[in-house]
């Protein structure tokens, strides 16, 4: 597990690096057009491009890791027998929801090989191909966590009157 761990740190670094770079690009490309009127070609979709990466390469990390944002409406309820399950049952749902996503963009991806975009004839594939490895790599987080909270002994002394 140390290895996958490892492996979702790197993509999660990259997605921060990629960030940086659409930060730089944005604040040249501002430079460029208002001072030089000269702004760079197909800004717009490198942002685009980037954008999916930043959120698809640190996804399967900040699921790994918890620290995606959540609100726990029912906390108080959770401690309740008929409900210990509960947190599986979203994870694993979580899982077939992010499975059924790589999959789609897969088949979008191996569909439509030779698109390109319209300013800079970026390809469309590798980022497509991103999106659905992140994709699946998340789906396996949620699987595992679904399946250590399956497993997980309730604790004592925790129950809400």
């Amino acid at each position: 597990m140390k290895s996958f761990e490892r492996a979702l740190r790197a993509l999660a670094l990259a997605s921060g690096f990629i960030l940086l770079f659409v930060m730089v690009y944005t604040v040249a490309d501002v430079v460029m057009r208002y001072a030089f009127n000269r702004p760079f070609s197909g800004s717009v979709e490198v942002t685009e491009f980037s954008m999916s990466l930043i959120v698809f390469l640190a996804l399967p990390y900040t699921g790994w890791a918890g620290a995606h944002i959540s609100v726990d409406l029912f906390e108080k309820f959770l401690d309740r027998p008929a409900l210990r399950l509960l947190p599986s049952v979203i994870a694993f749902v979580g899982a077939a929801l992010f499975l059924v996503i790589a999959w789609r963009v897969m088949l979008e991806t191996t569909a439509t090989l030779n698109q390109t975009s319209n300013m800079l004839r970026m390809p469309h594939y590798p980022f497509r191909l991103a999106v659905a490895v992140c994709s699946l790599l998340f789906a396996i987080v949620l699987l595992v966590q679904g399946w250590q909270a399956l497993w997980r002994r309730p604790e004592h002394g925790t129950h809400h009157p």
